[in-house]
């Protein structure tokens, strides 16, 4: 017998998780809910599932569920899920608020139920693939920009777009900010479409983000800076650059020092050993249910827990909270 999943809220990313989790070898697929029946009916037509005409028809069926509702509905979806004894798989970002993100994590500790957070980057194959090479950085950068998209302005850009980012940067380092600075820019809707953010460490390492809604082409691009190394991290286009010092580093330094930077003809592979890579495996969605369901048959930690998704909250919501004031001035 395999694990009995269903799906809560089949919107536009509620559909793909309703098809993934029938692919999973371990899932036996059971059903799905959405409040607009029309749509559930839909999602379990098209790949072969039941479709309940409530929340807690589909919580009796099943052992686990995938909740992918409007954020504003987190809170109380999940904490009928804990109720119930089920675990829990609930997209990103944790909770509208703070206040309620801190809720769903005590309610799963509490239930003794299992919750993972969908910040599905971290099962990007790029960043899996570069991970082990960031230890330490100096400085971390990162741009994530779409094209303008009505669908996802009922929340701000930062918990959006950037909050992804946001947590890769906490996964990377491990710490929280001891400061954060950040401006926004509305362009079409009232509230800031454009977001950029500066983030330093007491580690030394600072961090910039930048996000935008209302760009022309989508980007989604990482860049990380340490002592040795400097990865360049395209995530949408699964392309990695890593340049690492080589053998060549120490004698290409001295000869720009001995000639005084009057060398006409430098190139980084004077100074690195550069490797180009393309990413090519499965979609980070795939990889991100996957992995849930991993933890459910083998009884391990979740790889994003309550608390990851708590922190990304957190940090989110403080720049939020420092653009919307610094608006708030100007408009004064």
């Amino acid at each position: 017998m395999g694990l009995n999943v269903g799906v809560i809220g089949t919107g536009k990313l509620g559909r793909h998780h309703v098809r993934i989790l029938k692919r999973v070898p371990e899932v036996d697929f059971v059903g799905c809910f959405d409040i607009l029946g029309e749509r559930s009916s839909e999602a379990a037509s098209s790949f072969g599932a039941e479709a309940f005409d409530s929340v807690d028809g589909l919580l009796e069926a099943v052992d686990h569920v995938s909740i992918v509702v409007p954020t504003v509905n987190h809170a109380e979806v999940a904490l009928r899920a804990f109720e119930s004894g089920k675990n829990v798989f609930l997209e990103k970002p944790i909770a509208a608020t703070v206040d309620e993100g801190k809720t769903i994590v005590e309610a799963a500790r509490d239930a003794g139920c299992i919750l993972q957070i969908g910040h599905v980057e971290r099962f990007n194959e790029a960043i899996a693939k570069c991970r082990p090479y960031i230890n330490s950085p100096s400085f971390v950068e990162f741009h994530r920009l779409a094209p303008f998209n009505i669908r996802g302005t009922d929340v701000s850009v930062v918990m959006d777009l950037m909050i992804h980012d946001i947590d890769l940067l906490t996964y990377f380092l491990g710490e929280m900010p001891v400061e954060v600075r950040a401006k926004g820019a509305a362009v079409i809707t009232d509230g800031p479409d454009i977001v950029s953010a500066r983030l330093e460490y007491a580690s030394g390492c600072v961090a910039n983000l930048t996000t935008s809604r209302v760009s022309l082409e989508p980007m989604r691009k990482v860049r990380v800076f340490s002592t040795s190394r400097y990865l360049s991290i395209d995530l949408f286009e699964g392309k990695i650059k890593h340049f690492q010092k080589g053998d060549s580093y120490e004698l290409g330094v001295a000869m720009l020092k001995e000639d005084k930077g009057k060398l006409q003809d430098v190139s980084l592979h004077d100074f690195f050993k550069i490797d180009e890579t393309v990413i090519e495996g499965e979609e980070p969605l795939f990889n991100e249910l996957q992995s849930f369901c991993r933890t459910l048959s083998e009884g391990t930690a979740p790889e994003v827990s309550g608390s990851d998704g708590l922190n990304a909250l957190i940090l989110a919501s403080e720049i939020q909270r420092i653009v919307e004031a610094d608006a708030t001035r100007v408009r004064e």
